[in-house]
């Protein structure tokens, strides 16, 4: 633990600091300098895209395949949706917000997808239940036993 004195800009107004997490669902809270209380917490999602990498960099490594031969590939910013119809999992290019490309990590390593989860208020300090979430998982177990590829879809935990 260490500390760092600081001396305020203004010393003749209130000691209040305002926090504030901007996005979507920004939050918000004023904490007194002079008493400072565990209770007040501040809350923000913090949600995720799973993004094609070739596909934002244009560069690849250097074992692997090229995708495509096209420059197009490398600059359309590909990365996992959801297609409401089908439930499908698909690269489609990647569109700021859209809750359908937007993804979170539970603390046990599992990819819940934000667009099939009832929105969430970041006010409000209540966590999620994983049961209610869907999350990302192979279509089947050929990926696993005979090296095949398999579709993406999302499962119930």
């Amino acid at each position: 633990l260490s500390s760092l004195d600081y001396a305020w800009d203004e010393p003749a107004l209130p000691p209040f600091v305002t926090l504030t997490v901007k996005g979507a669902g920004s939050s918000e809270i004023v904490c007194s300098m002079n008493d400072f209380q565990d209770s007040k917490q501040l809350y923000y999602e913090n949600f995720i895209y799973i993004a094609a990498t070739y596909t934002f960099s244009g560069s690849q490594e250097p074992s692997a395949r090229p995708v495509a031969s096209s420059k197009d590939a490398a600059c359309a910013e590909l990365v996992l949706d959801v297609s409401p119809k089908t439930q499908r999992v698909v690269l489609k290019k990647k569109e700021p917000g859209k809750r359908s490309q937007l993804w979170r990590m539970t603390g046990t390593g599992m990819l819940c997808h934000e667009g099939s989860s009832v929105p969430h208020n970041p006010h409000k300090p209540s966590p999620r239940s994983v049961d209610s979430s869907l999350i990302l998982d192979i279509a089947g177990l050929a990926a696993v036993t005979d090296n095949r590829f398999e579709p993406l879809m999302l499962r119930k935990p």
